[in-house]
């Protein structure tokens, strides 16, 4: 099964034109990290990427939002192209639209995401196609097609903003949300992920609650947390 599963001490790794950043994670267990609302979060039509490395420690009751765009299952244009990547009771990936009038839902197949170990998970969106992988498995594939719009609700990480009561029970670590680029294929990250031009949220990877992308007019984002802790284990 593709999984990372490997503990190792923390380290820091330099990367030119960035700070050190060291194998961290954010311990959730109900809480939330919650971004501001912003333009810059707006999919559009563009490609897209959300990846990171989960650790469970419990499988979800109903469902555990990794990055929430204020989705929620009322069918309203109020909440029109609103999305949610978060990971079902089942320990599957699962994507959600709103559409008005509709939702779709991309559901991810086997493997499950084990408990207790730290696995690699992302979506990414490539010339309208979908694709969920856990590890470097592509557990789906769908037409997801047209304007995706991410930015009338603040992003939250471990949490929905809407479905407030839908946490992850485990740890989030080096979650990277990237807007004009994605990828057909996955690697499993063997070092802290960087921002690139194209990153819009860069964190849980720090030994602070904190934003590292520069996507904030050339500096990092300012973002709260409720409940959310900062743990040494990483999947590096």
């Amino acid at each position: 099964m593709p999984i990372l599963s490997a503990f190792g001490a923390a380290k820091a790794i330099g990367v030119a034109g960035n700070p050190p950043v060291q194998n961290y994670s954010y311990d959730f267990n109900s809480g939330v990290v919650t971004y501001p609302t912003n333009a810059a979060f707006a999919v559009g039509s563009n490609d897209f990427s959300i990846e990171c490395f989960v650790y469970l420690d419990a499988a979800p009751a109903i469902s555990a939002p990794v990055l929430d765009f204020g989705f929620t299952t009322t069918l309203s244009s109020t909440f029109s192209q609103r999305v949610q990547f978060y990971i079902d009771s089942n320990r599957r990936l699962v994507f959600v639209r709103n559409q008005s009038t509709s939702i779709q839902t991309v559901s991810g197949s086997n493997p499950q995401i084990s408990l207790s170990t730290w696995t690699y998970i992302a979506c990414s969106r490539v010339s309208g196609t979908l694709k969920m992988f856990v590890g470097t498995t592509q557990v789906a594939s769908t037409l997801v097609s047209g304007t995706i719009q991410t930015s009338a609700a603040p992003p939250t990480i471990g949490n929905g903003s809407v479905q407030t009561t839908r946490y992850i029970d485990g740890k989030i670590s080096n979650l990277r949300f990237n807007v004009g680029s994605g990828f057909s294929s996955a690697t499993i990250p063997t070092q802290p992920l960087v921002a690139v031009v194209t990153t819009k949220i860069l964190t849980c990877q720090s030994s602070t609650i904190k934003d590292n992308s520069v996507a904030n007019s050339g500096g990092p984002w300012s973002i709260t947390s409720s409940g959310v802790t900062v743990s040494t284990s990483g999947p590096f």
